[in-house]
């Protein structure tokens, strides 16, 4: 079954302080870009697929969508990818899944749908650093209960 990698970027957001993402300080300065990216799992035309995304998914004047594996802002000293457990309710999921059903004649069947707000974090971070610092945004961010999370550093991108 084929699958398709959608990334959701806001054309006018720039880097943040990622201070204000985490319960106190960092005693370093880091930056944070946020993403929203949507794993498909699906049946059928793949271009029809891309547009019923970037018609639901993405604002033509204030968003960009790409269409790619690869993470779209490049340079990030990691990456921490976070969403909704299966189990629990997501009502972006269920709102873009009852928007495809509401469709009177799909050429296209979205057969799994994952969510997942992607926080790229910069700055000066040495490689033995990034475990302890990628933890505790896992720690301040995540809540276990209900989200899957997954740290992705360059070096497991490139694998």
């Amino acid at each position: 079954m084929p699958s398709l990698q959608a990334e959701v970027t806001g054309r006018f957001e720039r880097p943040a302080d990622a201070n204000h993402l985490l319960y106190t300080p960092l005693e370093q300065p880091l930056t944070v870009s946020q993403s929203r990216r949507y794993t498909v799992a699906y049946t059928g035309d793949r271009d029809a697929l891309t547009s019923f995304l970037a018609k639901v998914l993405a604002d033509p004047v204030s968003h960009d969508l790409a269409i790619s594996d690869d993470p779209v802002i490049p340079g990030a000293a990691f990456i921490l990818d976070y969403g909704m457990k299966g189990g629990a309710l997501d009502l972006e999921k269920e709102t873009i899944l009852a928007h495809h059903r509401g469709d009177p004649s799909p050429s296209f069947h979205i057969d799994s749908l994952r969510i997942a707000r992607r926080l790229y974090v910069f700055g000066d971070i040495q490689a033995a650093d990034t475990a302890s610092l990628s933890d505790r945004f896992v720690r301040d961010i995540v809540n276990p209960a209900i989200h899957t999370w997954q740290v992705i550093t360059p070096e497991t991108a490139a694998a």
